[in-house]
């Protein structure tokens, strides 16, 4: 199941990879296509005012190109070069030349040419006409608004790509943070869930050290830790699998985790309680057994912490919500969650706690809705007045 998961990740990263190339060359095939267009209209526009100003002055007796100069050069905002008949330059405007009386200098001329040859392969030159006589060529480059929608589109690309690149450098590094994080709260959370049975089947050894008499008395004792583990080796080997599901009495087990808590919880001269409010028997869902006692676990522990020094109770109760659903909720009256933390609360790593792992509610919730189809939410909390967490699962 792990490899095909991987390789899954690996055909869709490639998918998305090649899928962005061809979204970048499809842009910039786009644009260039819109540029050439909007350069075909220029062109066509200029090539019509030269025709109208070839009309103009094939019908009057024209001394000089003043007229041209005036309507077609001086108005220009793309850099231009005019020649005589034997394309030698006599005029241009927007080009890193000042403007020359002749006779112009060699190394301006050398110049001009070069630029002559570079706009002629942009645009073709377009003759000037009088009585069938070619009097000179106008050349054109491109202007200055075509150069620029030339080179928006790979700017855009630079900037979207550094952007995906910072995005990406962020988003890795959070990943990895909660990556770590999980490791070590899983690492601590089992030590966690072997501490207890470990703990006492320690004790139970030492005691049958000191009395081996009460072998008998001790037994029954040690097959519950030995059970213990043996719940405990389940929810881990379910963690990442598709868990076995099967229809439970959900008051039985709220029951069986609240008897498992009552021994174990500080009494705090008797400051402390928990209280389970009966549930309808019938009440059947679709469970696992060693997963669901573990989010109940979880969600008392968190509740008993809520309560601090002064104590309080805990009160875990479950019905009917609506025809198709059964709640179970855990409520504290202990110190409640303020604004700043209730949106953070289910992120693995996360913990108000000097001594938390915070990863007690995150697996809690994917235990809940990633294998159960469940809900787990915040119900309701009161900054010094306790909070609610409710569970829904659909009935069996």
């Amino acid at each position: 199941m792990s490899k095909n998961v991987y390789r899954f990740k690996g055909n869709f990263k490639s998918f998305l990879f090649v899928l962005a190339i061809l979204i970048v060359f499809g842009f910039l095939y786009y644009t260039q296509i819109l540029v050439n267009q909007l350069q075909q209209q220029s062109r066509e526009f200029l090539n019509f005012k030269v025709k109208i100003f070839e009309e103009n002055i094939n019908n009057e007796n024209v001394e000089d190109m003043s007229f041209f100069f005036q309507n077609v050069i001086q108005t220009a905002d793309y850099p231009i070069i005019y020649t005589d008949a034997n394309k030698q330059p006599l005029a241009w405007k927007n080009i890193d030349i000042p403007a020359i009386s002749p006779p112009i200098p060699e190394d301006t001329l050398r110049l001009l040419k070069n630029m002559l040859e570079k706009f002629e392969k942009e645009n073709p030159p377009i003759p000037i006409s009088y009585q069938g006589q070619v009097l000179g060529y106008y050349y054109y480059g491109e202007s200055a608004i075509i150069r620029q929608l030339r080179w928006l589109p790979l700017i855009e690309i630079i900037v979207v790509a550094l952007f995906i690149l910072i995005g990406y450098a962020g988003f890795s590094s959070i990943k990895k943070s909660e990556e770590r994080l999980i490791w070590v709260g899983m690492a601590k959370e089992t030590a966690h869930q072997l501490g207890t049975p470990l703990s006492s089947l320690m004790g139970w050894l030492e005691y049958l050290k000191d009395s081996p008499k009460h072998l008998d008395k001790v037994l029954p004792e040690v097959e519950k830790d030995l059970q213990r583990l043996q719940t405990i080796t389940n929810r881990f080997s379910q963690i990442g699998s598709l868990p076995d599901i099967k229809p439970e009495n959900v008051g039985e087990l709220i029951q069986e985790t609240a008897n498992y808590f009552q021994k174990r919880i500080p009494s705090k001269n008797g400051r402390i309680q928990l209280k389970v409010d009966l549930c309808n028997k019938l009440l059947t869902v679709g469970l696992n057994r060693d997963l669901f006692s573990w989010v109940l676990e979880n969600l008392i522990k968190n509740a008993l912490d809520a309560l601090g020094e002064e104590g309080g109770v805990v009160t875990v109760r479950c019905g009917e919500a609506g025809e198709d659903h059964v709640f179970i909720e855990v409520s504290d009256t202990g110190k409640g969650i303020s604004n700043q933390h209730r949106k953070n609360i289910f992120k693995p790593g996360y913990s108000t706690k000097k001594r938390g792992w915070g990863l007690g509610l995150s697996l809690a919730k994917r235990i809940v809705e990633n294998y159960h189809g469940g809900k787990l939410y915040l119900k309701e909390t009161q900054v010094g007045k306790g909070s609610t967490f409710r569970v829904v699962f659909k009935k069996a």
